[in-house]
């Protein structure tokens, strides 16, 4: 997988460790970089693992 892959709510989670809800309600308070297309939304895996590392 590329680091700019697109992930899932699913996907996303897994990397934190936590479940899609829980990765929604982090999009939704600006926890975590999120873009939606239409109504699904989804995260580049790129700039998840930069803020993986910044921590």
């Amino acid at each position: 997988m590329a680091n700019n892959d697109v992930l899932t709510t699913e996907d996303a989670g897994m990397i934190f460790g936590v479940s899609k809800w829980a990765m929604y309600k982090r999009a939704q308070n600006g926890m975590v970089p999120a873009h939606y297309l239409g109504r699904r939304l989804y995260f580049l895996k790129s700039e998840l693992i930069n803020l993986v590392s910044k921590s």
